[in-house]
């Protein structure tokens, strides 16, 4: 050290034991300056668990130092105070296991603590912040980091986090503290507001603009590899807190998120399994709920290929007053979500499907032995019975929203108002009876419709029986519990429907018109017995435009 500038001053010769007093300065590499602090008598490196070669660089000290002349001097009798400015530091003792560089920092030390503070970078990763650490009583050597970094991409990679490319975007500051101990590896807290960072979670079609907020809080320890014990993100469209391990080569090994909720449509436990480098993880969702009304994500693959998806739910809702709950299925998502699934309509009627790919979105296939439990649990027809249901659902137009297909053979309907209330209106002989017993069998049922959050637009349906033909379009109201039909109503249908190669499919030669509006538990009807003298073709001068919910 160059001393140049030093005084050594006794105050008082006459005292006992005599006062002195050192006012330094000195020039020279940071480790000759720690060496000081480390004298015979001092010992402060030693004592604060660190070496003297804790950082390379260049120092300029000033320091007041106080002591008694007398021996032997404990360090409780000296009293210090001291300012260094540091240049060209690097250290890879600070932070273990990364490397510190700064073209100027500050140091302050006294009796009881000495901190390094300023700007600088940890590898790429900018930063403003103060080192510090106790010089007495500190046998392990725990020291601190406090102050703020800067968040991006460069940060992940650094801190080994093995995020998929794109995930973050543009940059911003983030508060972080640092603890760390000889005995265990660095712990540390980071909290952020997002301001100026950008961020992309594809696998849940959720992305966060540069110009929004949030908040993120990150603890977890530096060792190799990084572990973070708690993740909790709360920002536009998501929220999510949970916890990572990685393993030791920074891959993926476990993310427990406990609660994810993600744009109205996701609200569940989500478990990634890594796979691998370069391979998506595995996706498990046990417990929670998915909304289809309101899912608007895409289905497509990675570049890299989408891993496993296995799912069971306690409620997967499909739209107003129609859920599938135990909900439970396994799908591939390479080329988007792809598999077969099982469950409950409303927890009462169970069914079976599969799902593939279909315009960035998923398709459903849906069938059920038993069509009639599921119209019931599904609040359509209460007292349906038996058949054999084939559903198809495509996607169209906004999220939740389905072209779909129906088709049921053998079912047996009793006791539904509306239809009662045809028959009523017809005076067909023996027809209410059988309905109000075992019920009037229908051998075939099709539907052709557009499914959406809100309701249901049939566009053409039909229901063929020996004792009754039906044919059916308008909308039901999901929400409101509101109808709006019309169609054709044709008795004996085993001989009437001879016809129906010039007729719609349900209608039978000679038919009548009617409209079902209002709840369906008391529907008003409208019944145009005319219609009945105009046979097959005729019938259309009989019928309105279809019925549409704008009306």
């Amino acid at each position: 050290l160059d001393m140049a500038g030093t005084s050594f001053i006794i105050p008082d010769v006459t005292r006992a034991p005599t006062p002195a007093q050192v006012r330094l300065a000195a020039r020279g590499s940071i480790t000759a300056a720690l060496s000081m602090l480390d004298s015979p008598n001092l010992r402060l490196i030693e004592r604060a668990g660190r070496p003297v070669d804790l950082a390379e660089g260049q120092a300029e000290v000033t320091a007041l130092i106080d002591l008694p002349l007398k021996r032997p001097m404990g360090l409780e009798d000296l009293r210090f105070a001291a300012t260094a400015r540091l240049s060209d530091v690097t250290s890879t003792g600070i932070m273990p296991g990364r490397t510190l560089t700064a073209a100027a920092l500050e140091l302050r030390a006294d009796s009881n603590a000495l901190s390094i503070g300023g700007q600088g970078r940890v590898g790429a990763v900018p930063f403003d912040a103060v080192w510090s650490t106790a010089l007495r009583d500190n046998p392990t050597g725990k020291s601190r980091v406090e102050g703020q970094v800067t968040l991006s991409q460069a940060f992940a990679d650094e801190f080994r986090l093995n995020l998929p490319p794109g995930t973050f975007s543009g940059s911003g500051p983030g508060r972080i503290l640092l603890e760390q101990d000889q005995n265990r590896a660095p712990s540390f807290q980071l909290t952020s507001e997002l301001a100026g960072l950008g961020l992309s979670v594809p696998a849940l079609g959720w992305s966060l603009s540069q110009a929004a907020r949030g908040t993120l809080e990150v603890t977890g320890s530096l060792g190799m590899p990084v572990a973070l014990s708690r993740i909790a993100l709360d920002a536009p469209g998501l929220r999510l807190t949970g916890a990572l391990d990685l393993n030791p080569d920074g891959t993926l090994a476990t993310a427990r998120l406990d609660r994810v909720r993600a744009g109205g449509w996701l609200d569940a436990p989500v478990t990634l399994t890594g796979r691998g480098a370069g391979r998506a993880p595995a996706i498990a969702m046990t417990g929670g709920t998915v909304d289809l009304r309101q899912s608007g994500t895409a289905s497509g693959g990675s570049a890299n290929g989408g891993g496993p998806l296995n799912l069971a739910l306690d409620r997967l809702i499909v739209t107003e007053g129609i859920a599938l709950t135990g909900f439970r299925g396994q799908f591939g998502t390479s080329a988007g979500l792809e598999g077969r699934f099982a469950a409950q309509v409303n927890g009462e009627a169970p069914i079976t499907g599969t799902v593939v790919p279909m315009n960035g979105r998923s398709a459903f296939r849906i069938q059920a032995e038993n069509a009639g439990q599921v119209f019931a649990a599904a609040g359509l027809l209460r007292q349906a019975r038996n058949g054999a249901l084939d559903m198809t659902l495509q996607p169209t137009g906004g999220p939740g929203t389905y072209n779909g297909t129906m088709s049921v053979r053998d079912i047996r309907i009793r006791d539904v108002p509306a239809l009662a209330a045809l028959i009523n209106a017809v005076s067909v002989v023996g027809l209410l009876e059988q309905m109000n017993g075992a019920g009037l069998h229908f051998s075939q049922v099709e539907a052709d419709f557009l499914l959406t959050p809100q309701q249901l637009q049939l566009r053409e349906g039909s229901a063929v029986g020996a004792s009754l033909g039906v044919s059916m379009e308008g909308y039901f109201d999901l929400a409101q519990k509101q109808m709006n039909f019309q169609g054709v109503f044709s008795p004996v249908y085993m001989f009437n429907g001879i016809g129906a190669l010039v007729t719609r499919r349900g209608e039978g030669v000679f038919g009548f018109t009617y409209r079902l509006r209002g709840n369906p538990e008391a529907p008003r009807v409208q019944l145009n017995p005319l219609s009945a003298l105009a046979p097959g073709m005729l019938r259309e001068l009989f019928r309105r435009p279809t019925p549409e919910l704008t009306q």
